[in-house]
């Protein structure tokens, strides 16, 4: 009884606390006001004996307290920061080295830089910041290039429909320049770990083209390796109106079939205290491999939560992993929480896999369990539960094929992923061997591409949803919690 005591006064606590991140967007106290306002909780907690209950209300009032001061410290300005000479009507010379994976679209190329120096060409200071250059594809530079660049700072843009400024501002980065002036100053300036795992990205999706034509190729990347570079526009059309755009984003799934593997294959004649640490060193690599998105961090880590309670022979509490994970990646960075829209919906999926998809498990059984079909299926209907109030309220349609479009391509696809990985395996080693298991693999993305484009034509497959405003989300989302404990209760009884 102690024991559940305590997780639930934690699970009060970290939750609290992400409401004070929260509300810090709108109200901003000061760091001394905060510790005035602290007096209250310890106040209370002096009678925890005479009302226990109170000890939840305490927490709650810290947490929220520690969610303020928590925004309140990442708020403090930098006297060097380089936006600070955004918008001036003059080109400026900036000097930073590239910090990120290289974003190379169909037409232009998109580098995120550090930046060590700034120069009008009268004054030179030294700053501190990032910026986000967009230029062509030609020449092309790497991670670790050293970069002097030449153009005019600006702000990103803000509108009524989408802040470019605040999606931006989630990765540190206050500045853009477009098609600037670029001359390379030196090479290799890098972590070494980084730069063989982009490399080895790289070579991979270049096996993938070898192996797959197009638009598969790019399907295949999508759901081995999250990537959307060269899937063309009307195939990511069909699958916004289907609701398909899911399965070409890392989530919880693909970190499960790495997990899944490493059972496989170490699970034999592997000791239980090893497989853990081999279950780090392979998921850290997939993880920083697919780019560290919050959707592969947040998968990573509940999953690595999971395997080790499965290893080490402890109770896993889903709950307690669940907030714990989205308060330490709040807490590393606050401006996630509200201004990350991916970070929302990986949460709402990973919710409504935990919680949701028992109501499906009953239905499920029937449905064999080869090749992950039977968790495939649940973790897209359950996910749609939980993400869907959150994809209408930011994108402005309801996709009402869907259930359909999902249940369909379920079974396809982790045989699409299982098979692609074992072609591009065998094509590194043998081409001739990968394009003859590739050819497997190809048949069934161009299945799922088939399914997409077919619902895609079916007249209202996606709807507008005209006003579905913030009250309409909270609503939804409460009715849902609401539900689900009576639902729980009652299984209890």
């Amino acid at each position: 009884m102690l024991q559940i005591r305590k997780s639930g006064l934690t699970i009060s606590f970290l939750l609290a606390a992400l409401a004070g991140v929260a509300l810090a967007e709108f109200f901003t106290p000061s760091l001394r006001n905060l510790a005035l306002i602290l007096i209250l909780p310890l106040s209370l907690f002096f009678l925890r004996k005479k009302f226990p209950l109170i000890l939840f209300a305490v927490c709650a009032l810290i947490g929220i307290l520690f969610g303020l001061a928590r925004v309140q410290f990442a708020a403090n300005p930098d006297p060097h920061a380089l936006d600070k000479f955004n918008d001036l009507d003059k080109r400026v010379e900036i000097t930073g080295v590239v910090i990120d994976e290289p974003d190379r679209r169909r037409d232009h190329a998109k580098y995120t830089l550090e930046v060590s120096a700034w120069s009008d060409g009268i004054v030179e200071k030294n700053v501190s910041g990032r910026v986000l250059i967009k230029t062509n594809l030609l020449p092309e530079y790497f991670y670790g290039d050293e970069l002097q660049i030449a153009g005019r700072l600006k702000t990103p843009f803000e509108s009524e429909e989408f802040s470019y400024r605040d999606y931006l501002d989630r990765f540190g980065i206050g500045s853009v320049m477009y098609y600037p002036s670029i001359e390379k100053i030196s090479g290799n300036n890098r972590n070494p770990l980084f730069a063989w795992l982009f490399r080895f990205k790289k070579s991979f999706e270049e096996k993938i083209n070898q192996i797959f034509p197009e638009p598969a190729a790019s399907l295949e990347a999508g759901l081995l390796i999250g990537s959307r570079r060269g899937i063309p526009d009307v195939v990511l059309e069909d699958f916004n109106t289907t609701g398909l755009t899911h399965i070409i984003a890392i989530s919880g799934y693909n970190i499960s079939l790495v997990i899944a593997f490493i059972t496989a294959l170490f699970g034999s004649f592997v000791p239980r205290r090893l497989q853990f640490p081999l279950a780090i060193i392979f998921v850290t690599s997939f993880t920083l491999l697919v780019g560290a998105g919050p959707a592969v961090v947040r998968a990573a880590i509940m999953g690595l939560l999971a395997f080790f309670a499965l290893t080490s022979g402890r109770q896993y509490h889903v709950g307690l992993a669940f907030v714990l994970t989205a308060a330490v990646m709040v807490f590393w960075n606050p401006k996630i929480l509200l201004h990350d829209v991916s970070f929302q919906l990986s949460f709402a999926a990973v919710a409504g896999l935990l919680f949701v998809s028992p109501l499906f498990e009953k239905i499920a059984e029937k449905i064999p369990n080869k090749f992950a079909i039977r968790e495939s299926l649940l973790l897209t209907l359950s996910a749609q539960v939980t993400a869907v109030p959150l994809i209408v309220f930011y994108f402005g349609r309801l996709s009402l094929v869907a259930p359909f479009a999902n249940l369909f391509v379920a079974p396809a696809i982790p045989l699409a992923m299982l098979v692609g990985f074992i072609a591009v395996g065998l094509g590194a080693i043998f081409l001739p061997a990968g394009l003859l298991v590739g050819f497997i693999a190809y048949g069934l993305l161009e299945y799922i591409l088939f399914v997409a484009e077919k619902l895609a034509q079916i007249p209202l497959a996606s709807v507008e949803a005209g006003n579905f405003g913030i009250t309409a989300v909270v609503v939804y989302y409460l009715l849902l919690a609401g539900f689900l404990i009576w639902k729980n209760r009652k299984n209890k009884q």
